[in-house]
């Protein structure tokens, strides 16, 4: 990978893309790549707290100010650049569009929330089939207590 590649990395606040953060922002500074972190959501009331009592454009500014500040507290030594996306709509669409020219795609295997957890790693099995790139998928047992990466991932969520 050189500077003009970028990784783009799927996170949702979840434990596991808290791993695939970590890990993407390890791989685009030690390659020299960009890191393109990508938060999408859907603007729904009932699942989605940012769209509560906001427009679309409102939501979407106030994903973009959380995605910002969840990245700047999770990666303690980002890539010498981090662009930020958060498109309004299917996560692995919005992923899979964003990684169309991009060395790598990292997602982790599970999302949160209770609709996420009922499709388990719907969105890590759409990308793995449908990306034009190279995609990583961190699995549960990297983020075990024991691994390099479990230990990163527990000292940011505090679990």
């Amino acid at each position: 990978m050189n500077a003009q590649r970028f990784i783009v990395v799927g996170v949702d606040g979840s434990a596991a893309s808290v791993g695939a953060l970590i890990w993407a922002a390890e791989a685009a500074a030690a390659s020299g790549a960009e890191l393109h972190v990508v938060a999408a959501w859907l603007h729904d009331p009932l699942l989605d707290d940012l769209s509560i009592g906001r427009n679309v454009d409102e939501a979407s500014a106030a994903h973009l100010a959380e995605l910002e500040s969840f990245v700047a507290e999770t990666v303690k030594n980002p890539p010498a650049t981090v662009r930020y996306s958060a498109p309004e709509g299917d996560a692995a669409s919005m992923l899979i569009d964003r990684a169309r020219n991009a060395a790598l795609l990292v997602v982790g295997s599970h999302g949160k929330g209770m609709v996420r957890q009922a499709l388990t790693g719907s969105v890590s099995t759409a990308c793995l089939r449908r990306a034009a790139c190279p995609v990583a998928v961190v699995p549960p047992r990297a983020l075990a207590p024991e691994s390099s990466l479990g230990r990163k991932v527990s000292d940011i969520t505090g679990g």
